[in-house]
C-alpha cells in the first residue's frame, strides 16, 4: 500500500508540475505579444491563472486525502471536510471556465467557425461534470462512514 500512495503522490507532483508549465507558457505567450492585446484575452488569461490556483489548490488538498488513506483513516470524519473542499474546488473551476467563453467566441467568430463555441462550451461543462462526480463519492463516503460507525457499536 505505501508503494501505491508513493506512486499516487509522485503522479500529483507531476501533475502539478505540467499545470505549472502550462501556466508558465500562457503568461509568458500573453505578455510577450507585440501588438496590444483585447479585454477578452485578459480575460482568458486571468481565468487560466485562477484555474491554475485552483488545481494546486486541489493537488494539495489530494495529498492531505492520500495521507490520510496512508494512516487508515480514510473513512473518518477528517476525510469528508477534504473531500467537500475539493468539490468546492472543481465547481469553482467551473464558474471560473465561463470566462474563457468571450475569447471563444471572439475566436469563432474571426475564423468563421461555429464548432469552436461548442468545443469551448466543452471545455466548460467538463469541470461541471466532474463536480458531480465528486459530489456522488462524497455522499457515498458519507454512507460509508455512517456505516463505519454502526458496525463499531455492534459486538
Amino acid at each position: 500500500m505505501k508503494k501505491r500512495i508513493l506512486f499516487l503522490k509522485a503522479v500529483l507532483v507531476l501533475a502539478v508540475l505540467v499545470v505549472l508549465m502550462f501556466g508558465v507558457l500562457v503568461t509568458t505567450q500573453f505578455f510577450t505579444s507585440e501588438h496590444q492585446q483585447p479585454v477578452s484575452a485578459w480575460l482568458f488569461v486571468a481565468v487560466v491563472l485562477i484555474a491554475i490556483a485552483l488545481m494546486i489548490y486541489i493537488a494539495y488538498l489530494l495529498n492531505q486525502l492520500l495521507n490520510l488513506i496512508d494512516h487508515d483513516r480514510t473513512f473518518s470524519t477528517a476525510s469528508l471536510p477534504v473531500v467537500r473542499k475539493i468539490t468546492a474546488s472543481i465547481f469553482a473551476i467551473g464558474i471560473d471556465a465561463i470566462g474563457i467563453m468571450p475569447f471563444v467566441f471572439f475566436a469563432a467568430d474571426a475564423d468563421d467557425a461555429p464548432g469552436l463555441v461548442l468545443m469551448g462550451a466543452g471545455l466548460v461543462f467538463i469541470p461541471f461534470a466532474v463536480g458531480v462526480f465528486a459530489t456522488v463519492l462524497e455522499q457515498l463516503l458519507i454512507n460509508a462512514i455512517t456505516i463505519k460507525k454502526e458496525n463499531d457499536l455492534t459486538v
